[in-house]
């Protein structure tokens, strides 16, 4: 089974911090103290305090390797694959081909890693030099094993200065990320396998981030004595990459909007722009704003919409993914005659929301796309059947067509049917829907893909299939929107 996020029970902390993890690694390491011969290596940043125990514990000699996750975009604490100091080489994880991400935005995303991971490297190795390696055993520490993606890279990084043991130890691990690297090295110790296991953080009551600064204390001394020598390596480093040298975050912010008869709950997210263009030139950055709408609370979470969001941003896309279901009325989702009542709500509650993203000045909102799948789908559709003149385009996945019929012929954006090629009665649903629809409308069956899109490279092939639609529409004339007074 393919590890991605889910909402499912929360994990109770079993480590106080990940000093106290490395202190509790150090017992089934013991055989390995005041020995000359082993190396224990931390993988920045996380695994460095967990390291440092280790090599404390053990009495041998401590170093620090720089590896970086390639993450999933939307998801970027579930690993495409990474890459590790010391070798050019991308390890690829198993999701990697089961989302079907392709392999030219993986090396656009590598490449952004990989300016990091070269900045890390010359940071730690200015403190320290990193110790040869041939003939010793070296045991490469992190502080979790979720999906494996940074410890095979490092592993095999390791493999090429020709150790002559390597041994993997962590904390906490997947049992399955565990059975996926147990292959690769001599040994693997892993203190706890629990069940139910997704993200590393749980697992520990402290997970603060590690910066920069507390890997060269441990590598260095006092944190004073090393705060300059941040700054005139980063500025270094700045001007030779003709830059700044941090990585442009995609971070995405909770929101709150109110509807009339609740609040609709979503989660606003900006593309990366260079640090350059902060300020009011950061509007010209932002092609539009894709509402990604679910018609079930929780919904926005899904790994599905996370990928899609993700994978907007990366194309210059403002994104808001949606719940639209409130607490004061939830919606039937379950068949029942009030079906096709509660999509009108929903809809109405979705044209509320583009109302609101153009009053607020939301970047993005001059050119607004309603994404939805399912249920979702069908919202969207009718959403845009209110707002003839607010909405540019309409996406819609394996769409329940059949509750939006009232409205196809009123809907004036172009729409872009989506269904899955195994999934054969929504086909035949869509494509009538397609000759109701006033104008602009494509039917795209996807081949190998059924009605979920949970097929191997199906979201992958999903994700391309919809920026391309968006960019070509992008190409048109511009459209400035604008919401009922």
């Amino acid at each position: 089974m393919i590890p991605l996020p889910s909402s499912g029970a929360a994990a109770e902390p079993i480590f106080r911090d990940r000093a106290d993890a490395g202190r509790r690694l150090a017992r089934p390491l013991a055989r390995y103290a005041a020995d000359p011969d082993v190396v224990v290596v931390g993988l920045a940043r996380g695994g460095v305090p967990v390291a440092y125990e280790v090599a404390a514990g053990l009495g041998v000699t401590f170093a620090v390797l720089s590896a970086r996750r390639i993450g999933v975009p939307g998801m970027e604490e579930v690993a495409l694959g990474a890459i590790a100091e010391g070798s050019r080489r991308f390890v690829p994880n198993a999701v990697l081909q089961y989302i079907g991400v392709p392999l030219d935005l993986v090396e656009r995303l590598t490449a952004g890693e990989r300016v990091e991971l070269d900045r890390q490297a010359s940071l730690f190795r200015s403190t320290r030099a990193f110790p040869d390696l041939r003939d010793r055993i070296v045991v490469l520490v992190d502080d979790g094993l979720a999906t494996g993606a940074t410890l095979r890279a490092a592993v095999r990084s390791v493999r090429n200065a020709q150790p002559k043991r390597v041994v993997v130890a962590v904390p906490v691990a997947s049992r399955w990320a565990a059975d996926e690297l147990r292959p690769e090295v001599d040994e693997l110790i892993v203190l706890f396998t629990p069940l139910g296991f997704e993200l590393i953080e749980p697992w520990y009551r402290d997970y603060r981030p590690v910066t920069d600064d507390a890997v060269l204390s441990l590598l260095a001394g006092p944190l004073r004595r090393v705060s300059m020598t941040v700054r005139d390596i980063s500025e270094r480093l700045g001007r030779a990459l003709g830059g700044p040298t941090a990585q442009p975050r995609d971070d995405e912010r909770p929101v709150v909007i109110p509807v009339a008869d609740g609040m609709a709950v979503g989660a606003l997210g900006m593309p990366p722009w260079p640090a350059a263009s902060a300020g009011p030139r950061r509007s010209h950055h932002v092609r539009g704003l894709a509402i990604l709408a679910h018609a079930a609370a929780g919904g926005r979470n899904n790994y599905r919409e996370r990928y899609l969001a993700g994978r907007l941003r990366l194309s210059g896309y403002a994104t808001l993914r949606l719940d639209l279901a409130t607490k004061a009325t939830p919606p039937a989702v379950d068949g029942s005659t009030s079906l096709g009542t509660d999509v009108d709500q929903l809809a109405t509650r979705l044209a509320t929301v583009c109302d609101w993203a153009i009053h607020a000045r939301i970047l993005g909102a001059h050119r607004i796309s309603l994404i939805g799948s399912g249920l979702g789908g069908a919202v969207a559709l009718i959403a845009a059947a209110h707002r003839p003149r607010g909405i540019s385009s309409v996406v819609v996945r394996s769409a329940r067509v059949d509750l939006a019929e009232h409205a196809l012929a009123t809907v004036q954006a172009p729409v872009l049917l989506i269904v899955g090629g195994g999934d054969r009665q929504t086909l035949v649903a869509n494509a009538e829907a397609r000759r109701k629809l006033s104008r602009g409308a494509r039917l795209l069956p996807m081949p190998h893909a059924g009605q979920a899109f949970d097929e191997p490279g199906a979201l992958g092939g999903l994700g391309e299939q919809v920026v391309s639609w968006l960019d070509r529409l992008a190409t048109k004339p511009h459209i400035t929107l604008r919401a009922p007074t």
